[in-house]
């Protein structure tokens, strides 16, 4: 006998909502001395109904509240609603009361197979949007490739508050282009960054650092999601039910903006896309189909100029989703906000509301990204080839943990089309001066110097007097002559400030004046013309912008750094220092600081002198807080003093620093500092690391985890003798057992290790002597060995089947055992949770975990999950 499907979540909304509401109608009751029941409420509603309109039956409605089985008809669920509304009539109930029942009541109907014909205009627009390259002025090709063609796929990581977090300027703990929750612990777990949108959140927020790749991702979802609705039929066996929506976080902002009216708005911006993409207001008050829901994805909350805008937001997307859970589901994309800032989420929802940090690429990913990139120019040997001699390069000039963050991987595989023979750049703050040169010389091989000509010919168009046009030209020339210096004081305005159009930014600037017999409309465009043609600016929905948020924070940098006046007022903008050995430092975000820094150290002046005496002091009084800011720093690849850096990172990773009331640095803190040692340009350094490395993962004060962690961070340098130093650790039969699993795993994951972890895993899955926590995660990790697969599957379906030697414990990890083998195995597991459903000591635990698994259940990787875009943001 099959166990039925658990309720859907639309369904356990329907349940929900009747169930409360029949409480209430029963308080209501006993308030007036009444006696009222779910079969009081039926009778009074059939006695209302319609003459030839047939009885609600009560097993019917029981249905209703125990299974969530909608009725076919939405006007039985109201009559029977309006009689628990206080007896009101049902077409007395207010608008927003039947407007929300008859949300919850389409959340529980079968998924409907198709939109009508205007939602799928639009979602044919916005497919063919989202397969545009996002930059496209941003290489010198005739046409950059299509974002499926050069997508390599990233990973999510729920994201944990970390206890050692406290940034000393502003910036995210942990290393840029990640958002944190690392280490080894034993339920951290990874997972293809697509299955976020496919789970049953409400609201959810996607965390990556500056070029992590969020806006592509969100991007990447319009396209596989269109594509799913365009292409698929109505036998199709998965329901479609997310039908995606694109908004920056800019068009949500204040307290007039309303959501319908933003989501009809980005629509209409879709017009060059098709010939009728707008869906109006009212589209979006109510389902695009039965059963589905509009899936906002937020991009660029950072973007947003302070925090009180950006807690608006938040507050009104989570008041979005909670007044209407079954209409929208949101996906929010933004850098690592301050402490805090998104707890508003969690107060409005009433629940902490899942984070998920994007994880940067891994070295296989990389390889990956530069072979797809670099095959669009060369055949397949060739390819290899370069693409092989080009990952040795970044590597050998440490500039490949640089390369893991998405947007960096693009802009060095463009630089190397352009000249695959040069040398590469030293540092962050290099390679966007080399970009920015690359873009500024591609448009100027289009003729920019006659593009501009035209534009001043165009402004003197119509001005008669000769005075009159003497004036516009001296004013045109004098803009055009100080170009990109008006670049970078634009961009510096827009950081520092509201985002306002360029044309009012630059009027605020000495040497931009109007003519007076030129029209402001007239003017304006003609700024535009100029500051287009460059390349370094793109036209945004809003206006005139960068192409991305780093590109605006180097050219700001460039000019808060543009002569010595400036320098100085930066210097001290940054640091309180009086020459005296102390030191306070002002919070900055971090991205934006490592680009200060690198302008503020490049020139052998005072202020750079006085830079490196304050970053001299970091250790003395900073400590923890220190130790954090200089990683993110290293891992930016700022061009700090190598010798100062390598001093301090080796005095962190021994744990004191020269202060001797600074307490004891984190081994979490000290294993990452060994680590970024290595990667530090001066003499000694990665055999320092390597030997730092390796005394913690064989020192029996440290935690397993910690261990562990070294012996990876060491894999990461010289694959055998951290492999050695993984086998030691999974053999050590002093070391808790997780944290032995966890270092066979990583030694499984290593091409010329793989049979030796693996027979350790399966190993431990065997060990009946194990705890079976233990013994389900060695499964597990088995089973997602390459060539591995069908054994971890048979151990996890065994264990699943046999863990019960306490029948309450037993059942448990038989229940998670079942959940694991969801991510391997999905239709195995699943109905393997669905035999635990009726379990009176797990039943309603394998059912949560059923729902959660629903979402991964609906779309396995395949062709859908491999087709996306380029991760540039």
């Amino acid at each position: 006998m099959s166990t039925p499907d658990p309720p859907t979540p639309g369904q356990q909304a329907l349940m929900r909502e009747l169930q409360a509401l029949q409480e209430q109608y029963r308080r209501q009751g006993e308030a007036r001395g009444e006696r009222r029941t779910r079969r009081t409420a039926i009778n009074e509603a059939n006695h209302r109904r319609k003459t030839g309109k047939k009885p609600l039956a009560t097993s019917t409605v029981g249905d209703w509240f125990t299974k969530g089985s909608a009725p076919n008809d939405f006007q039985d669920l109201l009559d029977l609603v309006a009689v628990m509304h206080d007896l009101l009539p049902a077409k007395d109930l207010p608008a927003a009361t039947r407007q929300r029942w008859k949300l919850v009541w389409e959340g529980a109907r079968p998924t409907q197979t198709d939109l009508d014909g205007q939602a799928r205009a639009y979602l044919q627009a916005a497919r063919k949007a989202a397969e545009k390259h996002p930059h496209p002025g941003l290489s010198s090709e005739a046409g950059l490739p299509s974002l499926a063609e050069v997508y390599v796929r990233q990973q999510t990581r729920p994201a944990a508050p970390d206890p050692r977090a406290a940034p000393l300027l502003g910036g995210s703990a942990g290393p840029a282009g990640a958002g944190g929750g690392g280490g080894v612990g034993p339920a951290v777990p990874v997972q293809s960054a697509e299955a976020v949108f496919r789970k049953g959140d409400p609201i959810c927020v996607l965390i990556a650092g500056p070029g992590g790749g969020k806006s592509t991702l969100l991007r990447t979802q319009v396209r596989i999601a269109a594509g799913k609705w365009l292409g698929g039929t109505s036998t199709t066996r998965k329901p479609r039910t997310a039908v995606p929506v694109w908004v920056s976080a800019r068009a949500l902002a204040g307290d007039e903006t309303q959501l319908p009216d933003v989501l009809a708005a980005a629509t209409r911006k879709l017009s060059r896309y098709g010939p009728s993409p707008e869906l109006d207001k009212a589209s979006f008050l109510s389902r695009p189909c039965t059963g589905a829901h509009w899936q906002l994805l937020v991009d660029n909350l950072d973007e947003l100029p302070n925090a009180a805008e950006r807690s608006g937001v938040l507050e009104k997307l989570a008041n979005a989703v909670a007044g209407a859970p079954l209409l929208y589901r949101c996906v929010v994309a933004t850098r690592p906000l301050a402490e805090g800032e998104l707890d508003v989420l969690d107060r409005v929802v009433g629940h902490r509301v899942p984070r998920y940090d994007l994880q940067p690429f891994t070295a296989d990913d990389l390889h990956a990204y530069i072979g797809k990139y670099l095959g669009t120019r060369w055949p397949r040997e060739e390819t290899n080839r370069r693409t092989r001699q080009f990952t040795d390069a970044l590597r050998d000039a440490s500039m490949d943990e640089l390369a893991r963050t998405p947007l960096m991987a693009f802009m060095l595989c463009q630089l190397y089309l352009d000249q695959p023979d040069r040398p590469l750049p030293r540092g962050r703050s290099a390679v966007y001066e080399e970009f920015t040169d690359h873009i500024y010389v591609i448009n100027q091989s289009k003729n920019i110097a006659d593009t501009h000509e035209e534009a001043i010919k165009r402004l003197m168009e119509g001005l008669q007097s000769p005075r009159a046009r003497q004036d516009a030209e001296e004013a045109a020339r004098r803009v055009q002559h100080q170009l990109l210096e008006l670049i970078d004081y634009l961009a510096h305005q827009w950081l520092e400030g509201d985002e306002i159009s360029a044309a009012t930014v630059l009027a605020s600037h000495g040497s931009v004046r109007r003519p007076d017999k030129v029209r402001p409309e007239r003017w304006e465009a003609f700024l535009e013309d100029l500051l287009l043609h460059t390349g370094l600016l793109v036209h945004h929905t809003n206006g005139l912008g960068f192409p991305h948020q780093t590109f605006l924070e180097y050219h700001a940098a460039r000019h808060a750094t543009r002569n010595e006046q400036a320098r100085d007022k930066t210097f001290h903008g940054l640091f309180d220092y009086f020459g005296d050995s102390s030191l306070r430092w002002q919070s900055q975000e971090h991205s934006y600081l490592g680009f200060l820094l690198d302008q503020l150290l490049a020139p052998n002046d005072q202020v750079s002198r006085q830079t490196i005496t304050c970053l001299e002091l970091l250790t003395t009084d900073y400590g923890t807080r220190a130790c954090d800011f200089l990683i993110e720093q290293v891992q930016l690849r700022t061009e700090l003093p190598a010798d100062i850096v390598a001093e301090q990172l080796t005095d962190f990773a021994a744990g004191t620093t020269s202060s001797g009331d600074v307490p004891l640095l984190h081994p979490a803190n000290r294993i990452e500092a060994a680590e970024v040692l290595i990667s530090v340009q001066a003499e000694g350094c990665k055999e320092q690391g390597m030997s730092l490395l390796t005394q913690f993962a064989t020192d029996l004060k440290l935690g397993a985890s910690e261990r562990v962690e070294a012996a990876q961070a060491l894999v990461r340098v010289d694959v055998e003798h951290g492999a050695w130093v993984l086998e030691h650790l999974a053999n050590d039969p002093a070391l808790l057992a997780y944290a032995r699993v966890q270092a066979a795993q990583t030694l499984a994951e290593l091409d010329a290790y793989r049979g030796q972890g693996a027979f350790l895993l399966e190993t431990f899955a065997l060990f009946l002597a194990a705890d079976a926590d233990v013994r389900v995660q060695a499964a597990k990790y088995l089973a997602e060995v390459d060539g591995y697969r069908d054994q971890g599957v048979a151990l996890l379906e065994t264990l699943a089947t046999t863990l019960a030697d306490d029948p309450e414990l037993g059942a448990v990890h038989r229940v998670w055992a079942a959940w694991q083998l969801v991510g391997v195995d999905p239709e195995r597991g699943s109905r393997l949770l669905k035999d635990f459903v009726g379990d009176p000591i797990v039943g309603r635990v394998a059912h949560i975990i059923l729902q959660d698994a629903r979402g991964d259940l609906a779309e396995p990787h395949g062709e859908d999950g491999e087709a996306g875009g380029e991760s540039v943001r």
